[in-house]
């Protein structure tokens, strides 16, 4: 070891003693490199043996001290040598120099059994010494013949040792890229399978076994792809020259097979296939579509969150939670701010559909050039000023969620076709594009105008108006249902007074809600939420909530009739008012909230019974 270059990688040399190759096969170990002698050598080489090997050399100079020993052990003595070609080229004539009688013969496969037959042959030839290995040597001795193994010289193994050292270091480093191409290939989300110029498969990846439902890749490497891939469609492709992208029938699916050649010199050398499976595709559009435009688009209401005690609008409730099992159409009619899209992202919380997008368009916010590319979006180049890449359009995001178009009966004309098609189709098609888009929506629309009114008109298409009214719901105004005004002042004034950080509690009346009932609100519940947030912002402690009141709604109070006969109680009486201040305990904003009267009209009250004259009137004394 010292004639050898000195490093600092550590080498572990294991020996195998063999008679023949697939002895070497059964007990190889897992190793970098393998030193192997002759016929061996050769017989690996033959099989394809998956470690680099490095050949042991049987020099000139170790058959000179062969033959030399011949002749001084057994001088005159007709002997066979038995070895590769490689091995005994060149040993008669070498034989006759030395004055040696030796015979070669060749042996082709190195088995067990031809070493053997080789033996009885080069005996029955009269050749009384045999040379040979190991095997050779064992079947002379049986035989009664003399042996003599060959040998190789200590130079001859520190040369190939030297030699493993340097192909191991390579090896190694071959193996570490081909791992680290293996696991890149075996994690893509692709099937890849390679075929070699003789038609045989020469590499699977892990995706394309599960793709092509396969077993082990071993049991396929090597193997004619005909054979393996049993598919007509699949080797109608991998048999036509040139690059193909097409979608066959697969076993019970359907796969996306793109092929590509492999070319040398201008030569096919083979072919890369490339397989996905229909339901894969499918499912990673679904996901990015989710993953590109989910944010923004999702529905933040839901029946549960919603304020109601109109019986009117609990049946309506009650049946947008039927319409919400559907995937059905769906119009919801109902005057301005009654609350139309709380409701539909309601009805698209309560579906199917909940884990997907809820898009919201109002078809009057844009002019027609601008909502056409909103809705079904654009490619590059579509018209001055697109932008880079194109644009998805509303009805791609809302892919296998809900789609909520406001206003619909603005929409115009020239957009009502393409609306229609998409309606009846279900595929779109992106401006300055030729490719249709395939889509699973659910629409619901909604307008506060008679689109029976306007189909007559001929501003609606009548087509369109029977395509989208396949359900439809009737949201009543506030005034129609007054039993929800209570609790909507409520929710919306403790908002608006956390919002702004406030935390004094506001207590409301009898009479100050049967106030707020008897108000037209005809901008609905949109409405009664901004005066809420204006009552809630700016009442301050000690201001009279029924004061502030009337002063926000213009001085206006309530009348018995407007209150349909339920005027508020007399409050003048004294004993109510004593009574109301010792239940406060002194507190006049208290009593004064429970007679349903202000501070100061609480304070005239009692400014009056402190008033003797005005006593004795109030008591005709």
């Amino acid at each position: 070891m010292k004639r050898q270059v000195q490093d600092n990688t550590h080498y572990l040399l294991e020996t195998i003693v063999a008679a023949a190759t697939d002895e070497v096969l059964t007990n190889a170990p897992e190793c970098d490199v393998m030193i192997a002698r002759g016929g061996t050598y050769l017989d690996l080489c033959k099989r394809s043996f998956p470690v680099p090997l490095v050949e042991l050399i049987v020099s000139g100079s170790d058959i000179v001290e062969m033959l030399l020993r011949l002749r001084h052990n057994y001088s005159g003595v007709p002997a066979a040598i038995l070895g590769t070609q490689n091995m005994v080229m060149g040993v008669e004539q070498l034989g006759e120099q030395l004055s040696v009688d030796v015979t070669p013969y060749t042996l082709k496969e190195n088995t067990y059994q031809e070493v053997r037959q080789t033996v009885e042959r080069a005996v029955r030839d009269g050749k009384r010494v045999i040379i040979g290995g190991k095997i050779g040597c064992q079947r002379a001795r049986e035989l009664g013949i003399p042996s003599m193994q060959i040998l190789s010289g200590r130079d001859t193994f520190w040369n190939a040792i030297a030699e493993a050292k340097q192909v191991a270091k390579i090896s190694l480093a071959e193996r570490e890229k081909a791992l680290s191409l293996q696991t890149l290939l075996d994690n893509a989300y692709e099937g890849l399978f390679a075929i070699d110029r003789n038609g045989c498969v020469s590499f699977l990846n892990a995706a394309a076994i599960r793709i092509l439902q396969l077993s082990t890749r071993e049991h396929y490497l090597g193997r004619k792809a005909a054979e393996v891939l049993s598919s007509p469609a699949l080797n109608r492709i991998l048999s036509l020259s040139g690059e193909y992208d097409e979608i066959i029938p697969y076993k019970n699916t359907h796969l996306s097979v793109k092929k590509v050649e492999l070319l040398m010199h201008g030569a096919v050398v083979g072919s890369v296939v490339t397989v996905l499976n229909a339901s894969q595709i499918q499912t990673t559009e679904d996901k990015l579509r989710m993953t590109l435009h989910h944010k923004g688009h999702s529905a933040k209401y839901s029946f549960d969150q919603m304020i109601i005690r109109a019986p009117r609008m609990l049946e309506c409730v009650q049946e947008a939670k039927a319409f919400a099992r559907t995937d059905s159409n769906i119009v919801i009619v109902g005057e301005s701010g009654t609350g139309k899209e709380l409701v539909s992202q309601s009805i698209h919380a309560a579906s199917r559909r909940s884990q997907n997008n809820f898009v919201a368009l109002n078809c009057a916010a844009l002019p027609e050039n601008l909502l056409e590319s909103e809705l079904f979006g654009y490619v590059e180049g579509a018209f001055t000023g697109a932008a880079k890449g194109g644009k998805a359009g509303l009805f791609e995001i809302a892919h296998k969620g809900t789609i909520f178009l406001d206003e619909i009966s603005e929409i115009p004309l020239g957009l009502q076709g393409r609306l229609l098609r998409v309606l009846q189709e279900r595929e779109i098609m992106r401006l300055g594009d030729s490719r249709i888009i395939p889509i699973d929506i659910r629409v619901i629309a909604a307008t506060n105008k008679n689109l029976e009114d306007l189909v007559r008109a001929g501003k609606f298409r009548q087509d369109l108006y029977y395509r989208l009214y396949v359900l439809q719901l009737n949201i009543p105004p506030l005034r129609e249902r007054k039993e929800d005004i209570p609790p909507l002042v409520d929710s919306f004034i403790r908002k608006f007074r956390q919002r702004e950080g406030f935390h004094t509690e506001i207590h409301l009346t009898t009479a100050d809600y049967a106030l707020l009932q008897a108000q037209p609100w005809y901008g609905n519940v949109r409405e009664l939420r901004n005066f809420c947030e204006r009552f809630a912002v700016l009442f301050q402690p000690g201001t009279s909530p029924s004061e502030l009141l009337v002063h926000l709604l213009g001085g206006k109070k309530i009348s018995q009739a407007e209150s349909g006969g339920q005027a508020p109680a007399p409050i003048c009486d004294r004993e109510r008012v004593l009574s109301a201040l010792e239940a406060s305990h002194g507190n006049k904003t208290r009593a004064a909230a429970e007679l349903g009267i202000s501070r100061v009209t609480l304070w005239r009250l009692l400014k009056q019974m402190e008033d003797p004259a005005s006593q004795k009137s109030q008591t005709g004394k």
